[in-house]
C-alpha cells in the first residue's frame, strides 16, 4: 500500500494512475511524471527514458501495476519506474480514495445537522439546496488538489468544520448557530458544479468562468423565492447568508469579493481554514519517514512538516484510554 512506502528500496504496486504528463529531460529524452493512488494515498511517480510511442500508453484513469524504486527527491517520497504495465478491466473504485465516513453515515450526520437548525430563513434555504445536490455533495471532491481530494470528500469536509464549529460555539455565545451552520453547509456547494465528478476531477467551464462562490450566492436568492423568503421582511438575513459564502476564503487575494465582516463569517473562514490545514499537515506526515521532514507544501506557505518518531501512537493511546474512561462509566476532561 502507498502509505506504507515511506523508506527508500525496492516496491511494486498496483495503484490507479491520477496524472499523467508527459516532459522530456534536458536532453530531449520524452518521460512520464505520475501521480498514483491507492485508498491509502498518493504517490509521486517518474518514468524515466521513453519513447513518444510508450508515453502514449499511459493515461489518466488506468490502473497500473507498478515497479521501481522509492527515492527521496527534496525530502519527498517518490518512485522510479522501471517496469509500468497497464492492468486491464480493473475495476477503479478499488483504488481510490474515499472519505473516512461511508455515505450512508455521512447522509445521517448531514440530516441530523440540518434538523439540528431552528426553522427559519437559515434552515428552510439551506434545506432547499442541500436537497437540490444532495447526492453530489455527498460524493464529490472537496478540490482537485490540495485537501478533501477524494470521493466524498466535501462532505467530510464541511461535516467536520461544523463539528468543529459546535465545539467552539460554547466560547463564544454571542454567534448565531444558524447562521453559521447554513453558512458551513452551503459555503462549498457550489464545487458540486466547479468540478467535474467524483473522481478524477477537472474544473468545468462554468467552475472556471463563474467559480463556485459566485454561483452559491446566485442559488441562494433562488431558493429564496422557492422557499418563501424572497419578501423585504427576510432581506437582512438573504444578505448575511449570501455574505456568509462570499467571504469565506477570507481575503481578497484568496479569492473572496469581500472580507468576513459579522463574526460568523469569521468563525467560517476559520474553521474552514483550519480543516484545510490539518488535512494537509497529516497527509504530508503520512508520506513522511518518521524523524524526517516531509517536502516543501506550497499551500502551506511552502514549509516543511515534520513527522514525530511516535506520531499517531500518543493520539491512539489517548483515544484508547478515553474508551476505557467511558467504559467504566468515567467521562473524559
Amino acid at each position: 500500500m502507498i502509505k506504507d512506502l515511506n523508506q527508500e528500496g525496492r516496491a511494486r504496486l498496483r495503484a490507479l494512475i491520477t496524472k499523467c504528463d508527459t516532459g522530456r529531460t534536458g536532453k530531449g529524452t520524452p518521460y512520464l511524471s505520475l501521480t498514483l493512488e491507492d485508498k491509502t494515498g498518493q504517490l509521486d511517480a517518474k518514468f524515466w527514458n521513453l519513447t513518444e510511442e510508450q508515453t502514449r500508453q499511459y493515461k489518466a484513469g488506468q490502473v497500473v501495476e507498478a515497479a521501481g524504486d522509492i527515492i527521496l527527491h527534496r525530502n519527498a517520497v517518490q518512485l522510479r519506474v522501471r517496469h509500468l504495465d497497464v492492468v486491464p478491466d480493473a475495476d477503479i473504485l478499488e483504488f481510490v480514495r474515499e472519505a473516512p465516513a461511508d455515505r450512508d453515515t455521512m447522509d445521517r450526520m448531514l440530516s441530523g445537522l440540518l434538523e439540528s437548525m431552528n426553522p427559519g430563513v437559515y434552515r428552510d434555504i439551506t434545506c432547499d439546496l442541500i436537497d437540490q445536490r444532495r447526492k453530489a455533495f455527498l460524493t464529490w471532491p472537496a478540490a482537485t488538489k490540495n485537501h478533501h481530494n477524494y470521493v466524498g470528500g466535501l462532505a467530510w469536509h464541511t461535516l467536520s468544520m461544523a463539528k468543529a464549529a459546535d465545539a467552539l460555539l460554547p466560547l463564544y455565545p454571542f454567534l448565531e448557530r444558524d447562521l453559521l451552520m447554513a453558512g458551513i453547509l452551503l459555503h462549498d456547494l457550489g464545487k458540486t458544479e466547479e468540478l467535474s465528478a467524483p473522481m478524477l476531477a477537472e474544473y468545468t467551464s462554468e467552475g472556471n468562468l463563474v467559480g463556485h462562490i459566485s454561483m452559491t450566492a446566485g442559488w441562494i436568492d433562488e431558493a429564496a423565492v422557492r422557499t418563501g423568503h424572497a419578501g423585504e421582511e427576510d432581506k437582512e438575513q438573504r444578505m448575511l447568508l449570501k455574505h456568509m459564502v462570499l467571504s469565506h476564503h477570507g481575503k481578497l487575494e484568496f479569492g473572496s469579493p469581500v472580507m468576513p465582516m459579522i463574526p460568523e463569517a469569521e468563525m467560517l473562514s476559520l474553521v474552514d481554514d483550519l480543516d484545510a490545514r490539518m488535512f494537509m499537515m497529516k497527509q504530508s506526515m503520512d508520506a513522511t519517514a518518521p524523524g524526517h521532514f516531509g517536502p516543501r507544501v506550497f499551500a502551506l506557505d511552502n514549509r516543511m512538516i515534520y513527522r514525530p518518531t511516535q506520531f499517531g501512537e500518543q493520539a491512539s493511546a489517548a483515544a484508547d484510554n478515553g474508551k476505557e474512561k467511558r467504559n467504566d462509566g468515567g467521562t473524559q476532561a
